[in-house]
């Protein structure tokens, strides 16, 4: 058996006997992806992401189980928190290409948050899913509640034309965002190409 999935599986038996985790889930869940994000699931020791969480690595594993689990459920944890911060804005009443705008900025201030720049999922998920199937699978669920979140919204406006083709476009233009903070584009700079990128679509003058 592997060593972290001796610790992980030894901690959880005992913790049955003992209190409840003396440790705030959620802030450790955002330490845990920020350590993921900036060294990406691969290059992300188990030190680092322990000292991250400031949780030792037996209570880490006690309360995540092993690194993959650990990822998981950063990224579970990361999608929840980009939904919390782009759906309202996506629900919101206006001009597509106001809403669309309105929305990239969501994403970008989420994306520049934090000490990497970038998508949790979009920028270390694609590294590690053609080799592993949990992983593929949730970044494959991320970019279809995306783009299923952007067809709701096209789909209200009666000019769209091609809805699914438009959710598509604006996809690709997430993930082009994505990467262009993942190499260090600043903030105004991702914002001036979100504003390109939606007036290109929509065809319509910047």
């Amino acid at each position: 058996m592997h060593e972290d999935d001796f610790y992980a599986r030894w901690y959880k038996m005992i913790s049955r006997r003992g209190r409840p985790p003396a440790y705030d889930r959620e802030a450790a869940l955002m330490a845990i992806a920020e350590a993921f994000r900036l060294r990406g699931y691969a290059a992300a020791s188990l030190d680092e992401i322990a000292s991250a969480a400031g949780m030792n690595r037996p209570s880490l594993f006690a309360a995540f189980g092993n690194k993959k689990a650990m990822y998981l459920a950063a990224l579970e944890d990361y999608r929840r928190r980009m939904r919390e911060a782009v759906s309202p804005v996506l629900e919101s009443e206006g001009a597509l290409a106001d809403v669309l705008t309105r929305f990239f900025d969501a994403v970008i201030g989420f994306y520049c948050e934090g000490v990497a720049p970038g998508c949790l999922v979009l920028c270390t998920a694609t590294a590690e899913a053609p080799a592993d199937d949990e992983i593929a699978d949730a970044l494959t669920a991320t970019v279809d509640e995306i783009e299923a979140q952007l067809s709701a919204r096209i789909g209200r406006d009666e000019a769209a034309g091609d809805v699914a083709g438009l959710a598509q476009l604006m996809v690709s233009l997430l993930i082009g965002i994505a990467v262009q903070a993942r190499a260090g584009a600043d903030e105004s700079a991702l914002k001036r190409f979100a504003r390109a990128g939606v007036a290109a679509a929509l065809r319509q003058p910047l």
